[in-house]
């Protein structure tokens, strides 16, 4: 690419070859050289490198490359936003959402300050397969007491795309609620999100996990 061409020309496929620096036949299946599937243009919401690798057709170390690059961007945003109280579950959606474009479920932690306001990044602290992940309360208030954090959220997220909570997740919850307690770190909510934006607050849903 020239480096005075007016990058807004480009087409989405020139821009992503531009960034990695690859020929359209280095980093292209042949079927995505002529224009971007619309599942292609969705995976570059995720900063999961095997999302990309896989949806784009990359090298491992192209994905690794796109997967920073969205990543910086994803908190370039974040960073000109005002930090707004999670204090109901959908913002927490909204922030989970360029996390959950992934074929496995994981569980991210949410270190929130005395207002209720995320402190950081949400943190992933735990991954499994499609169905499941460890979700252990030893690692999730690890990270919480880490930031210093007052209250904390739970968020992970459901590849199969039906966010309804599963008796594991519930029985997640109840350990998490319990180590908090234990540690004075309130777990304020549990949230289980999908890569389409459809999520549940187990708080909402089953007040009774956190009483």
């Amino acid at each position: 690419m020239e480096t005075d061409l007016n990058l807004e020309q480009l087409t989405d496929r020139e821009v992503v070859q531009a960034l990695l620096g690859t020929k359209p036949k280095a980093g292209f299946c042949a079927e995505s050289r002529d224009a971007y599937a619309a599942e292609a243009l969705e995976a570059l919401t995720s900063s999961d490198p095997l999302v990309l690798q896989r949806a784009l057709c990359l090298t491992p170390g192209a994905a690794r490359r796109l997967a920073a690059a969205v990543e910086l961007h994803r908190r370039l945003l974040r960073a000109r936003r005002p930090r707004t109280a999670l204090t109901q579950p959908e913002p927490v959606a909204q922030v989970m959402l360029p996390l959950t474009q992934r074929d496995h479920e994981c569980l991210w932690c949410l270190a929130l300050d005395p207002r209720s306001r995320l402190i950081g990044e949400p943190m992933q602290v735990s991954q499994g397969d499609i169905d499941s992940c460890d979700a252990g309360p030893r690692a999730f208030f690890r990270y919480a007491l880490s930031r210093g954090a007052t209250t904390a959220i739970a968020a992970h997220n459901h590849p199969t795309g039906d966010p309804a909570p599963s008796a594991a997740d519930a029985a997640v919850t109840r350990r998490l609620v319990a180590a908090g307690r234990a540690v004075d770190v309130a777990l304020v909510d549990h949230i289980v999100v999908t890569a389409t934006g459809a999520f549940v607050s187990l708080r909402r849903a089953q007040p009774d996990l956190f009483r």
